[in-house]
């Protein structure tokens, strides 16, 4: 109950905060998005709400995930990985990873201009072991998430959601000096637009 409460609670602040965002990304409800990209941070080190988000996601979207927008998917797929996070047994970890970037590769490919999913790809493929094989998608996923931030278009990520993603990419190891020096551009620029 109190999972619910919180996550009842993130929702409606996160609405206030947002107000009424444009929407985009093969039409998306701003207004059910916007609960998970808020309950998506809580969810990375809490397992009940990863749950509870991926209930949230398949009450309000569908059952078969086949039918979600792909920005929906993409945070989908990314729970599912949480979830692998989450799991003791090795085996049970294996098939939510697995599972998860079958779904989230498909989320890009279905939108391969969309800044919050190939972010979401990003931090989840520089998250996951190598045994995966998926370390050759990081590099174009981080070129393009530069790219598009570089344009800073808020139309469907407003500026919060851009500067957090340039912080998050200056504190991995994946950087060269040129997109470091873009990144931290961003950062200053984001911070004279305060």
């Amino acid at each position: 109950m109190r999972v619910i409460t919180t996550l009842y609670l993130s929702m409606l602040l996160l609405t206030l905060y947002l107000g009424a965002a444009p929407q985009d990304s093969m039409t998306v409800d701003i207004d059910l998005l916007n609960p998970i990209r808020k309950g998506f941070y809580t969810a990375v080190d809490n397992e009940d709400t990863t749950v509870s988000l991926m209930k949230f996601i398949k009450d309000n979207f569908s059952s078969n995930h086949k039918d979600y927008p792909p920005v929906i998917l993409a945070y989908y797929a990314t729970l599912e990985g949480l979830l692998g996070r989450h799991a003791s047994n090795p085996f049970s970890k294996y098939a939510y990873v697995s599972r998860a970037i079958e779904k989230i590769n498909h989320a890009v490919e279905t939108d391969p201009d969309l800044l919050e999913g190939r972010f979401l790809r990003f931090s989840f493929f520089h998250q996951i072991p190598g045994i995966f094989g998926m370390g050759g998608k990081v590099p174009e996923d981080l070129r393009r998430t530069i790219e598009m931030l570089e344009k800073r278009d808020y139309s469907f990520a407003d500026r919060q959601m851009q500067q957090d993603m340039v912080k998050y990419l200056l504190g991995t190891d994946r950087l060269d000096a040129g997109q470091r020096k873009r990144l931290e551009k961003l950062a200053s620029a984001f911070n004279g637009e305060q």
